[in-house]
């Protein structure tokens, strides 16, 4: 019989909305999956009972308890054969494979995920959420794990031109920042799956608010795109290169990296102002700015 995982991934693409967010959550976490019970594997993705039961029919299982029980053997399988490279690297890098080899499939594989992004973006809805964010009075962001890393590289960018931006990675205090936000502010939130709790319970928390409400996911139908008034969809899908923690930070990088430019060009005057004095301010420090 496949790996349970193998056939999670291979359905996905076919399965509706919920069992779609459930697959990939599965994908995502499949030991924390199998840890939860079916009520808290529902509330963790935000779908009903009966969409983890149709999924496992779909998988050819007769209930959630073959599921998780798949899943512990799966990882039991993966540990003891060794296998946890083909499902973390992939099948295009072999553990012999020379540096060169590596870095072209590398390469290849970042190249197809970027082109795929930038292709598949509305670009209406991307120029809507530069508009609210250009002229936002306070700009909230949110991630975890690898989503909060690109967060904080977004802040950093907004926060050098002169916005009012600020970047959690802690449930507790984004949900507190996401309490005072109001009509005139604007909460960014990204998350691969889009079917995390936290991400979902910040951009729910801003949405309750008036704020407008920005999700960057792979799932545009997850429980956390529920919750956004505009939707910025990636394109990360199972390649050779399996590794879709390590693709979806590239593909996020990628919608923020052509967000960041619409912004900056709306507020061309003051970036440009902001631009020479953070410049003017780090120079010292610089290698070429005649500093120690």
């Amino acid at each position: 019989m496949d790996q349970i995982l193998d056939r999670v991934r291979a359905l996905r693409g076919e399965l509706p909305d919920a069992q779609r967010a459930l697959a990939v959550f599965i994908l995502d976490d499949p030991a924390g999956a199998s840890a939860r019970t079916i009520l808290e594997l529902a509330a963790a993705v935000g779908v009903s009972t009966g969409s983890i039961t149709r999924l496992c029919r779909a998988l050819g299982l007769a209930g959630y308890s073959q599921l998780r029980l798949a899943l512990a053997a799966d990882q039991g399988a993966r540990d003891a054969r060794g296998t946890t490279w083909r499902e973390d690297i992939g099948t295009d890098i072999g553990a012999h494979d020379s540096v060169e080899q590596v870095a072209a499939a590398v390469a290849a594989t970042v190249s197809g995920v970027v082109t795929r992004t930038v292709e598949g973006l509305d670009l209406a809805v991307l120029e809507e959420a530069a508009d609210r964010i250009a002229a936002a009075r306070r700009i909230e962001l949110f991630g975890v794990g690898g989503s909060g890393t690109m967060a904080v590289e977004f802040q950093q960018r907004l926060y050098r031109i002169g916005l009012p931006v600020w970047s959690w990675s802690d449930t507790h205090v984004a949900l507190t920042g996401a309490a005072v936000l109001g009509r005139d502010d604007v909460a960014l939130v990204l998350s691969h799956s889009g079917g995390t709790r936290e991400p979902r319970d910040v951009l729910a928390e801003a949405a309750s608010r008036g704020a407008t409400t920005i999700a960057v996911t792979d799932v545009p139908a997850s429980p956390l795109a529920a919750h956004a008034d505009l939707i910025l969809a990636t394109r990360v899908r199972a390649t050779g290169l399996r590794s879709e923690a390590v693709l979806a930070r590239h593909a996020q990088m990628a919608v923020l990296d052509v967000l960041y430019v619409a912004v900056a060009q709306r507020t061309y005057d003051s970036t440009t102002v902001a631009m020479a004095a953070t410049q003017e301010a780090v120079r010292p420090y610089r290698g070429d700015g005649g500093g120690n």
